[in-house]
């Protein structure tokens, strides 16, 4: 009886031993020692900071894109690591990708679109 237990203790701790690695393309694998959602964490809350002293800064011509950029970067992750984007179906990625994808381009077009009247 006490052998099954330890074998469960066992399979209990390579399971949560998993979450500690990131399957990275290419083939690599990294395991950090707090956990990969302590390093997000960690990272989104970096990038927090990244953005107020940013947004602090006087405004120039690389303002809103270095933000945009910084607050996709934090979608992003929250998307892959929080919500198990990157474990999940392939699938669930296409019905993200599309219609956020369309959205962008979207806003893109309407940002090029001249604001006169014709």
């Amino acid at each position: 009886m006490a052998e099954e237990k330890s074998q469960d203790v066992v399979a209990d701790e390579e399971v949560h031993a998993l979450n500690d690695s990131v399957h990275l393309p290419g083939g690599y694998t990294i395991t950090l020692p707090g956990g990969i959602y302590t390093f997000v964490f960690l990272v989104l809350g970096g990038l927090t900071i990244f953005e107020i002293i940013i947004a602090e800064l006087p405004e120039g011509l690389f303002t809103l894109p270095i933000l945009l950029a910084a607050s996709a970067l934090k979608a992003l992750l929250v998307v892959i690591f929080y919500m198990h984007l990157n474990t999940d179906n392939p699938f669930y990625r296409w019905v993200l990708g599309v219609p956020v994808g369309v959205a962008l381009l979207s806003i893109l077009y309407l940002l090029a679109v001249p604001p006169v009247a014709y």
